[in-house]
């Protein structure tokens, strides 16, 4: 199921008869001068009349209230995409984005964290990251350091892991646990006052870590988003579509489009084991999880999410 391609509408000699052509469907629009320089890009629900409001001939707006900005005098040609699905939009929204626009420069974007948990560690320990940086134990991604703080903060109440950062030889008298206020309380393990060995204390953390790495066993108000997985893990969007539903694979934050396909709305579970894996497109491109997890995090992104079985 191919991403739907753009057509080009030329605006002259007649700017009515141009806009005629342009779909009044959902999809992707963009406005562009003469020289083929990108003057402006958007996912409306109307197309035609997105592109007719930024090219003067829209509805005349409230008193008061400042009119959008003529494109005619300066445009040459809208280019459009009908979309099928509000998750296609936004993947095709977000391909052509990215020509113009890096992820950096994204004011509406938030760069995802992630925790950092590796049970393989002396004193294992939670930790918020902001990027994914390639570390073993990594698991996510939040749609920002706050909600990753907020589910550290989760994890940490349900399970006794130490929440400083301190470096220590375990002792019975060591004052800086004998002062620490988790300690006091019970809601740490405290492994540096010797009240659980190190072997116990990597099992509780690596309890933790499997129930970051397999959100399929998850509860559904443990306050962890569906999509909060092992870094690297794969996942599958279920968009509703305009005929049942469109599968998109994701794999290590990268919607693999080149991949997708359309199912029927029901017995759609049959289709995820027939997706592919292996779009090499893919690797070139920068993560997807900067808007995916923005999208994700919606109501209709949240329940849209699915993890696939075992490979």
């Amino acid at each position: 199921m191919p991403l739907p391609v753009f057509r080009t509408v030329p605006l002259a000699p007649d700017l009515a008869a141009a806009l005629a052509e342009v779909p009044s469907s959902a999809g992707v629009g963009q406005i562009v001068a003469p020289d083929g320089k990108n003057l402006l890009i958007g996912r409306p629900a109307n197309l035609r009349r997105w592109a007719a409001t930024h090219l003067g001939r829209g509805k005349p707006v409230p008193k008061g209230r400042r009119p959008p900005t003529d494109l005619s005098p300066v445009a040459s040609a809208v280019l459009h995409a009908a979309t099928t699905s509000a998750f296609q939009q936004r993947l095709v929204y977000e391909r052509l984005m990215a020509r113009y626009v890096p992820l950096s420069a994204r004011r509406d974007l938030k760069p995802p964290a992630f925790l950092h948990l590796d049970p393989s560690a002396r004193f294992p320990r939670i930790e918020v990251r902001k990027i994914d940086d390639g570390a073993i134990g990594r698991f996510g991604p939040f749609r920002d350091r706050r909600a990753a703080e907020k589910a550290r903060e989760v994890l940490l109440k349900r399970h006794p892991l130490r929440p400083c950062d301190y470096t220590f030889e375990p002792d019975p008298a060591l004052p800086l646990g004998l002062g620490c206020l988790y300690a006091q309380v019970r809601t740490c393990a405290a492994p540096c006052l010797s009240r659980v060995s190190e072997a116990d204390y990597r099992a509780l953390a690596a309890e933790v870590a499997a129930d970051l790495a397999h959100p399929s066993g998850r509860a559904a108000d443990d306050g962890l988003p569906p999509w909060v997985a092992e870094a690297g893990s794969r996942g599958v969007v279920v968009a509703p579509g305009a005929q049942g539903v469109e599968l998109y694979p994701v794999r290590a934050g990268r919607v693999l489009d080149e991949s997708a396909v359309a199912a029927p709305a029901e017995g759609w579970e049959a289709a995820v084991a027939s997706l592919r894996w292996d779009d090499p497109a893919a690797d070139e491109r920068p993560s997807d999880w900067p808007w995916l997890t923005a999208w994700l995090s919606s109501p209709a992104g949240r329940a849209s999410w699915r993890v696939p079985p075992p490979a």
